[in-house]
């Protein structure tokens, strides 16, 4: 698999845990990556850095967003991680899609329905 830093991944810990999160680092001589966690099914791993065997993890495909609330939900995450540059990138995509307008409606948008970490609901 060729995983990457920086790369969106899906993963499951040695205690079973189903982790969601982005390579935060790798180390290829023992196989095993660090992952910044963004969701997870226990609560306690989310924005923690947990380490996994690099065959336990699944790429997610890279995508494109082109509705202006999923924008806003990446801009929030580049703010959690102090990511300047990618914070740079998607406030450009942004004012791009206010400008222009969405390629997709917001009706053609599966909401995931979920509560971010600062208590509020997002659909």
């Amino acid at each position: 698999m060729s995983v990457k830093i920086s790369d969106w991944v899906m993963a499951t810990t040695n205690e079973d845990e189903l982790i969601h999160g982005f390579v935060q680092s790798m180390d290829s001589r023992h196989g095993v990556a660090r992952i910044y966690v963004i969701a997870s099914d226990h609560d306690s791993a989310i924005g923690k850095v947990m380490e996994v065997a690099q065959q336990d993890m699944k790429k997610l495909p890279v995508a494109t967003f082109d509705i202006e609330d999923q924008v806003k939900s990446l801009i929030d995450i580049a703010l959690t991680t102090r990511d300047e540059l990618w914070f740079m990138e998607l406030t450009d995509t942004l004012f791009t899609l206010q400008q222009n307008g969405s390629n997709r409606s917001e009706r053609e948008f599966m909401p995931t329905g979920y509560t971010n970490r600062l208590g509020v609901d997002q659909f």
